[in-house]
């Protein structure tokens, strides 16, 4: 009979939060978002993209780029020419990016291991400060509680957790070690169209 009223009870307060959390222990990173910038990205290829962004980057540097305005993938600096820079993706981009384009054409006398698309894409570019660890404890549609030291409401950060998409929030509250981090909503009109 006591099991009945604690579901009950943990049922209720589910039916008061607007979306139902689920209980995890995940591993995560964390990344404290620094700067951020539109990317116009010129092509495409299976692991990588080059384009333009108004940040100064440095060669081997770690950005996170998002190409819809809410899930983002990590990329390495591999080259920099001013304001044109070179990334590499950490995990493969969706092979329909270059479909995306009307009229997007095969760069037929490029050389490279992994052919390039050519494509007017913009994108969203983040640097972020030194990544630290913590461990997601529930998570939901809208946001999540990270166990981790230090982190201050307010705090803009990218969350970058196993079998989850990389996921940019802020921090809403923090307390004895714990925080909770409510995902941004999408911009209108942001991503590529």
């Amino acid at each position: 009979m006591s099991e009945d009223t604690g579901s009950a009870t943990s049922n209720e307060g589910d039916e008061r939060r607007r979306h139902a959390r689920q209980r995890v222990l995940k591993s995560a990173l964390l990344y404290p978002v620094l700067r951020e910038a539109r990317l116009a990205i010129h092509d495409v290829s299976q692991n990588g993209l080059s384009g333009e962004c108004a940040l100064t980057l440095g060669l081997g540097q770690e950005v996170h780029v998002s190409l819809d305005g809410e899930t983002f993938v990590t990329a390495e600096v591999r080259w920099v020419e001013g304001m044109r820079c070179g990334l590499q993706t950490e995990d493969p981009l969706p092979r329909n990016l270059g479909d995306q384009q009307a009229g997007a054409e095969e760069a037929g006398s490029d050389q490279r291991e992994a052919p390039r698309v050519k494509v007017d894409l913009l994108a969203t570019l983040v640097a972020c400060a030194p990544v630290f660890a913590g461990t997601v404890r529930n998570m939901s549609a809208e946001g999540m509680m990270i166990e981790a030291a230090g982190l201050p409401e307010g705090t803009r950060l990218l969350v970058k957790a196993r079998g989850c998409d990389v996921r940019m929030g802020r921090v809403q509250w923090s307390s004895g070690g714990m925080a909770g981090v409510f995902f941004e909503p999408v911009a209108a009109g942001s991503g590529a169209k």
